[in-house]
Parts: C-alpha cells; sequence; structure tokens
C-alpha cells in the first residue's frame, strides 16, 4: 500500500473570478472583534520519537512563513520526570525559535514526574515539591536560552493509565494553593489538559476567582471528537463568560494512515474513538480548526507531532503499518499544508472577527485582522467534494483593495493562485470550477490594503505630562496610525475594567488613586510623552499592586533603557491594596521624550508613575497637593485641572461634595483632577465622576 493512495484522482482546486447568476456570501464585521490568536504549533518528544523529533531542516519547514513553510509558531514539549532528561528539546526549541523569530511561543507539558507515575494520583503532601519540579525545569529553559512562554499542571488527567491522575477536586485544589508559583520564572500557567476537553475537571476553578487568578491559560485536547462530533463538543459559555484564554494543546485527527491521504476509506481509531472503517480527509484538520477557532473561541491550536507519518511532515512509519515512499519524508504532508492555510497567515497577535461561519452546507468561512490592523484574513473551508462553491466575500468598512488567493487541494500545496481586486467592498471567486472529483480545498484570501495617511499620536489631554511630576498609568498617549504613532500594546482587545477609556483596549480598573492599569500581561506596554522641564537627576517612584511575588516591569526613554526589570512587591491577594515603590535615581535631560512602561512579568498593577528631584517625592518648585481640606461657607472660586495641567475650566463650591459635582459640568471624563483656589492659593486632588 502506498501512502498517497493510487487510486485517488487528483483534482485541481482552482478559482474563478466572474461574478455568476447565485453565490452565497461570506460578510466581514471588523468591528465584531473575538480573540486574539497566539498561533498554531505542534509537539517534539525526543524520548517518545527516538531522538528524531526535530532537525534544524524540519523547523526550517515547519517555523518558516514562506512558500513552502507551514508558519507555525508554536512549540509543545514534555516535563521528563528526570532532570538528567532536561535538555532533550533544547536543539529542537532553539532551531525553531529560529526560525519563528520573535513570534516563537514555547511552552511545555509534564506527564508524569518524581512524585506520581502511571496511574497514580500526586499526595497533597507532595504539591510543593511538585511545583519546585516545574520550576527547575522552567529555570533551566530560561538558562538555555529557550525561556518557556506557559507551563500545564499536568496532561490529559482523564487518560492517566499510562501517566498521572487528577481529579476535579485535585485539580481545585492544587490550582488554588499551589498553581501561582509555577510562574516563578516569569511563565503563564496552563491548567490540566483534559483529553476530551471534560467541562467538569475546569468548571470548579471557572466558579473561584480566587482560583482562576492562578490559570493563565486553559488548555484541552480535542480527542473524543471527530467530523461527525457536534458543535457543542467546541463551545463553552462558562469559559466565555470568565474571559478565560483557551489553547488546544494537542490532537491528531487520524493516526492509522498517511498525512497525505486526501480521501481516503480506512480502519481509523484513536484514543476515545471506536475503530471503525471511515473516510479519512485531509480536510478534516481544517474543519477541526475551524470549530475550535470559531465555536470555541480558542486562540491556538497545537497539532501532535510534527513530524510523523501522520503528521505535518512526512516520515517513515515506525510501526510498519504503513509503506512510505522516500520521497515523501521530510516533506510537507496534506496536513501540513492544510494547517499552514491557517498558520502563515494568521500569524500571533491577528484578533479573529465577525463573518458568516456557515454561508451555505459544507462551506465554512472565519475571518481576521492582523494585528497592526492593515489586512483581513479570509478562510474558506469547503468539505463537499461533490460540489465547487461560489462565494461573494465582502469587507465593508475595509481598505482592501484586492486579495491573494492561497489553495490547498488534492492537487495543490498552498499554491498562491494570484490576486483579485476587491470592487464595492466585495469579491466573488469559485473554487475548483470544472472538476469532475475530490473539489474540496482551503482557500485563504489575505486582503491587501491601500495605504492611509498616518495618524499622529498625541498625548493623552494634549498636553505632556510634565518632569518633575506625576504620571497617571491609564493617561498613555492617544493612539495613532502608521510607523511610530502606535501608543500601546495589549494582548487582546478589550478593556477589561471597563470603567475609564472604554473605547481602547488597555484593561483599565478602578484602584489606587483612582483608576489604574490591571491585568497586565509580559509583552505589553504603554508609551507616555513626556516633557522633561531641565537637565539632572530625578528619583522615581511607582505606585504598584500584585497578588503574586512574580509581577515585573521596566522603563525606557526613547527607545533607551531608563529602569532595568524590577520586580513588583506582593501587596495583597485582590491585587487592590497599593503600595510605593522606590525605582531608585535617573539622569533625564530637558526637552520632550517618549516615556515606556513595559509589562515583564504577569500581573502587577500600576497606578501611576512618579519623577522628583529628592527622595521623598516633594518638588519645592511645585505647589503640594492636598487631599484633605475645609472650606468657609461663602463658596469659593475654584480652578480645575487635569493631572497634566491643562486648564479645564472654573466652578464656585462651597464643600468638597460642591466641588466634586460641579466640576462634572467643565471636565470632559471621569477621573482624577487638580483644583485650585483662586482666592486663597491652596491645590487640592479631586475625583470626578462623570
Amino acid at each position: 500500500m502506498k501512502c498517497m493512495g493510487d487510486a485517488l484522482k487528483a483534482a485541481v482546486c482552482g478559482l474563478a473570478f466572474t461574478i455568476p447568476a447565485f453565490a452565497s456570501t461570506v460578510t466581514v464585521n471588523v468591528g465584531e472583534e473575538h480573540q486574539v490568536i497566539r498561533g498554531f504549533g505542534g509537539m517534539v518528544h525526543n524520548q517518545w520519537q527516538n531522538g528524531g523529533g526535530l532537525s534544524d531542516a524540519d523547523a526550517k519547514l515547519a517555523f518558516g512563513t514562506g512558500e513552502g513553510t507551514i508558519g507555525l509558531n508554536t512549540l509543545r514539549i514534555p516535563v521528563y520526570a528526570s532532570s538528567n532528561d532536561f535538555n532533550k528539546e533544547v536543539a529542537a526549541a532553539k532551531s525553531a525559535k529560529k526560525y519563528a523569530g520573535d513570534d516563537f511561543i514555547l511552552y511545555a507539558t509534564p506527564w508524569t514526574s518524581p512524585y506520581a507515575g502511571a496511574n497514580q494520583h500526586i499526595r497533597s503532601s507532595d504539591y510543593q515539591k511538585y511545583v519546585d519540579h516545574l520550576n527547575s525545569f522552567t529555570a533551566y529553559m530560561k538558562n538555555q536560552g529557550v525561556p518557556l512562554y506557559a507551563i500545564s499542571i499536568s496532561n490529559e488527567p482523564d487518560w492517566c493509565g499510562e501517566w498521572a491522575c487528577w481529579s476535579a477536586d485535585e485539580i481545585y485544589n492544587f490550582t488554588k494553593g499551589y498553581a501561582d508559583q509555577m510562574r516563578k520564572n516569569g511563565t503563564k500557567v496552563i491548567s490540566t489538559e483534559s483529553f476530551r476537553y471534560d467541562k467538569n475537571l475546569y468548571n470548579k476553578v471557572l466558579n473561584d476567582a480566587n482560583a482562576l487568578k492562578n490559570w493563565d491559560i486553559l488548555g484541552a485536547h480535542f480527542y473524543a471528537s471527530q467530523a461527525s462530533t457536534g458543535d457543542d463538543f467546541f463551545a463553552y459559555k462558562l469559559a466565555d463568560q470568565k474571559g478565560i484564554e483557551r489553547w488546544m494543546t494537542e490532537h491528531y485527527t487520524e493516526s492509522q494512515g498517511s498525512g497525505n491521504y486526501w480521501r481516503k476509506y480506512m480502519k481509523t481509531g484513536d484514543q476515545a474513538n471506536t475503530a471503525v472503517y471511515d473516510t479519512v480527509r485531509a480536510m478534516d484538520l481544517a474543519y477541526e480548526i475551524h470549530r475550535g477557532l470559531v465555536i470555541g473561541n480558542f486562540n491556538q491550536y497545537t497539532w501532535w507531532y510534527i513530524r510523523r507519518c501522520y503528521g505535518l511532515i512526512m516520515d517513515r512509519d515506525f510501526g510498519n503499518k504503513l509503506q512510505v515512499p522516500q520521497n515523501e519524508i521530510g516533506k510537507i504532508s496534506k496536513r501540513g499544508y492544510v494547517m499552514s492555510q491557517f498558520a502563515r497567515f494568521i500569524r500571533p497577535g491577528a484578533i479573529r472577527v465577525g463573518a458568516t461561519a456557515k454561508p451555505e452546507a459544507n462551506l465554512f468561512a472565519s475571518a481576521y485582522k492582523s494585528a497592526n490592523g492593515d489586512s483581513v484574513i479570509v478562510v474558506l473551508v469547503n468539505r463537499d467534494y461533490k460540489n465547487n462553491k461560489t462565494v461573494t466575500v465582502k469587507v465593508p468598512g475595509t481598505n482592501i483593495s484586492s486579495f491573494r488567493v492561497y489553495t490547498t487541494s488534492e492537487a495543490k500545496n498552498a499554491k498562491d493562485d494570484g490576486e483579485v481586486e476587491v470592487k464595492d467592498g466585495a469579491v466573488t471567486i469559485t473554487t475548483n470550477p470544472g472538476e469532475t472529483s475530490n473539489k474540496d480545498c482551503i482557500v485563504t484570501l489575505v486582503g491587501v490594503s491601500t495605504p492611509a495617511d498616518p495618524v499622529p499620536r498625541k498625548p493623552y489631554g494634549d498636553k505632556a505630562a510634565e518632569i518633575p511630576g506625576k504620571i497617571e498609568a491609564e493617561n498613555f498617549d492617544v493612539m495613532g496610525s502608521g510607523k511610530g504613532n502606535v501608543t500601546y500594546k495589549d494582548l487582546d482587545s478589550e478593556n477589561k475594567g471597563g470603567k475609564y477609556r472604554e473605547d481602547d483596549g488597555v484593561d483599565i480598573e478602578e484602584g489606587g488613586d483612582n483608576f489604574a492599569i490591571g491585568y497586565t500581561q509580559a509583552g505589553e506596554w504603554l508609551e507616555y510623552t513626556v516633557n522633561v522641564k531641565a537637565d539632572g537627576d530625578y528619583y522615581v517612584t511607582a505606585h504598584v499592586a500584585s497578588g503574586n511575588e512574580t509581577s515585573a516591569f521596566s522603563l525606557s526613554l526613547d527607545d533607551k533603557e531608563l529602569v532595568a526589570e524590577t520586580k513588583a512587591p506582593k501587596t495583597g491577594e485582590e491585587w487592590n491594596v497599593y503600595k510605593d515603590l522606590s525605582l531608585g535615581k535617573v539622569k533625564l535631560t530637558k526637552g520632550e521624550h517618549i516615556l515606556r512602561l513595559s509589562i515583564t512579568s504577569d500581573f502587577v498593577n500600576v497606578d501611576w508613575l512618579r519623577f522628583s528631584t529628592n527622595e521623598n517625592g516633594d518638588d519645592s518648585s511645585h505647589t503640594a497637593i492636598k487631599t484633605n481640606f475645609r472650606m468657609r461657607d461663602v463658596a469659593e472660586t475654584f480652578g480645575v485641572y487635569d493631572v497634566n495641567g491643562m486648564f479645564m475650566g472654573k466652578v464656585e463650591a462651597l464643600d468638597r461634595n460642591d466641588l466634586q459635582r460641579k466640576a462634572r459640568s467643565v471636565v470632559r471624563t471621569g477621573g482624577v483632577y487638580i483644583v485650585k483656589s483662586i482666592r486663597g492659593g491652596k491645590t487640592y486632588r479631586i475625583s470626578v465622576a462623570k
């Protein structure tokens, strides 16, 4: 038996660009934002793959982004029970990182440990030792120059005959009491990864806010599902409500045959699925990814082995069930090219947006906008092998002028089918015209936008924050467009606090003196235009809160380090206790600069940054601001200023409540404002609700 199946007739998934009498419609709504896409990946386990998990040449094929590559950015590796084996995936990780570049994500999963082997439960008295074991691995990989982005609590707690077992209560107790310590080396925490996406293993943690804070990512496997499984398997309303990020961390749709089978009738059966004779299709992978992203709101998808006879890069069959032709080994499989239709073009940071998910029977669509917002990507999955599909794709409200079209079918491997013009916000294509068999295919349309004129950034309140002085963290610069005009990076598009600057993607919550940035994650940053009044030395203080001991941040000025990575102290379990943190003394030059606050380790809340000419935070050149004051029976006149010193207007008031109420008439938004008595010259700080 040959791995491709000689009896299968090749079909071309071509494209026609004329408008027919009838076409189903996919309408893209870029204003309807869903999850941020972290990327697509695969697994390497050198101990189980006899040392042949991923060569440098394999990594180039898997993690490159150009033509003839898959475009993965994520690599999953094991956490071995013995520290003597920690080095087994270092070379593979370094090669993957080399080709994936800045998009690279490395994460790890433990199967067993010194404290629980196959079919064993870890005793609660060993939980701390288990955490220490996991942290020793994250430290090792960090020292090797390939730090982990995330690590999970355990692989498949509900399929534990071959590895460690966890009950729902054990998962909950470990998560609440110990999981936060897994962030010690700047690593995010992934839940235990249920093999069948069993919601009962997650519900208890999701329903306890204190426990849920110790998970950054919910990990799940899609075993116990197949192409005939209903959409309910992928949906999880409680996870949607809690806003937890979700990663599909392992699956293979079928392992009995070849990754080069396009459509073959054969005996299947993997893990939870009964062995039956069924039709195996490479397009089943496309359908599963589609449902994971669109129905399940997953942020990331990881295949099992990258290199395997049923994987993304072909290898010989170590079980000797298949005779894999020598000229296929080491090359991207059909499954690999199907996955590349997502991975090469939907890059990390892209946001899934609204789109008609099922425009007609057996046709599925999803849409994404790139991280910088200059492109729209539409993926069409045609599972109907008997019929081609004519589709009108509408992209209203965008500046997309054309789409570059890529196709994978039985005869095509992520083929560049050219560029099609968008007219009046729409384009119509027909997949597989004129073919008589196997018309199923996956088509990715990559939008090419008309360059727009750049929009300059500007300080919040239209005036640069003055130094010496205090910079409110929530008052980052207003976003522009074009090179140099991006003012923040947030790993999702939602303002989770939702109390201030609701239209921006930065998470701002009530806290500290009034508002603070929260829900921070490593890799996020904010920028502020500042005006330094004079050359000199300045003492820097941050007002921060954290519920753990690993949160950290840094400061830079005009892209040069100003304050190195600094850990925030643990101030309270609820992230609601703020304390001053001295960041030392820095030297500044007079003039306007761009200050950047960078989050280097998750979950520090920042209220404000203060630059002072002396260590106690007072500046003789500035009037001291008081928060408590008494007023006479006669109304006084006050000038109202924002925190950057911009005059907002005058009001007359008898007392604090009267002042806060009347200040609403002269300010644009709620927040902290400075008021100055016209008669007495005294200055106070007030909070204004609006």
